[in-house]
């Protein structure tokens, strides 16, 4: 008997009697965008799970790490717009005037309906990478929607994040004697220089060989995100494709505007921040991350340093993130609720 894989994966995330598991389309921002959302208990906090790139959707290989956190939190994984679903529903239309403005009044629009549609007061809100921006403005401008912000492979310095990083790739590749990534990355210096058409190719060239070197995944030379999403069963094959083509024109259209977003002067919070980061990430310099976390004020504060990780930590160290979430994190729900 042929069996098919997503039918085999659905059924292994199979959720209990009186669960949350959702895949609808909310409009927001104007346009429908896609939302995945999983629980085992509905009494459960909402978890909203803010993907990266920009235009990379999580959703599709959420199945590779989610279902454990479903027994704690009910999670959201969201396809922005122009990405995953949200762009095949938007016919692989690519949205040329998108700007990060945007993006962040749809992060807000969607907390709300969630907040507004499960009766939860608070949210914990997770961002990850691209989506880290997003997150922690939120964090600093409503932090009453929130339990805790949580930034895996926090940006804080979308500049220095590039020029740390390409330093960090470029003597790994030093370290090891890789002569073609040496040639490759001196060949974009200066780097990142100006935003335009240049920049968007230096990029490329960067994260080939940041990814080559294990700065994406440790020890570790592709992703398997490709394969990960081709089995989703949350996704079809158009919507795989829409995917990847999405993730390119959002890069194009949003990249020259990432330059000039920076955290540094941010520094006061009033919801708990919670910031995972990999060893061995040159994606998103864990020691810019590890800098920031020392200067900032908040009401409960923390940093996991994840060993034998790079930029995926929640694909590469998935039972350590969740044990930290677990311990650390979901108990903020019920304190905060008795403080208030």
């Amino acid at each position: 008997m042929a069996l098919n894989p997503r039918k085999v994966i659905a059924a292994a995330e199979a959720l209990p009697p009186g669960g949350i598991n959702e895949l609808i389309p909310v409009r927001i921002g104007g346009i429908p965008q896609w939302i995945s959302i999983r629980g085992a208990d509905r009494s459960n906090p909402i978890l909203l799970f803010i993907s990266g790139g920009p235009g990379d959707p999580m959703m599709p290989e959420s199945w590779t790490f989610q279902r454990p956190w479903e027994d704690f939190f009910t999670v959201v994984q969201w396809d922005q717009r122009d990405a995953g679903k949200t762009f095949s529903a938007a016919h692989r239309v690519a949205d040329r005037s998108m700007t990060m403005a945007e993006l962040q009044s749809d992060t807000n629009q969607l907390i709300t309906w969630l907040r507004h549609r499960y009766h939860k007061r608070k949210i914990f809100l997770v961002g990850f990478s691209f989506g880290s921006i997003l997150g922690l403005r939120v964090a600093i401008q409503h932090p009453n929607w929130l339990y805790a912000y949580v930034g895996v492979g926090q940006v804080v310095n979308a500049y220095q994040n590039e020029v740390v990083g390409y330093r960090e790739t470029l003597a790994k590749a030093e370290a090891v004697h890789n002569q073609a990534a040496i040639e490759g990355l001196k060949s974009i210096a200066p780097y990142p220089g100006a935003a335009g058409p240049t920049l968007i190719s230096k990029v490329i060239i960067e994260r080939k060989w940041d990814e080559a070197l294990g700065g994406m995944l440790y020890g570790r030379t592709k992703d398997d995100e490709a394969r990960f999403w081709a089995l989703s069963p949350d996704y079809s094959a158009y919507d795989v494709r829409s995917a990847e083509l999405g993730e390119m024109s959002s890069v194009q259209i949003l990249l020259p505007q990432l330059l000039g977003v920076s955290f540094d002067d941010n520094l006061v919070f009033k919801c708990p921040v919670i910031f995972f980061a990999g060893a061995h990430d040159r994606t998103t310099p864990e020691s810019l991350v590890a800098a920031y976390y020392k200067r900032i004020r908040a009401p409960e504060k923390r940093f996991f340093l994840i060993k034998n990780a790079a930029h995926y930590v929640v694909n590469e160290s998935p039972g350590i993130v969740l044990v930290d979430l677990v311990r650390y994190v979901r108990p903020l729900d019920r304190r905060l609720s008795i403080a208030r």
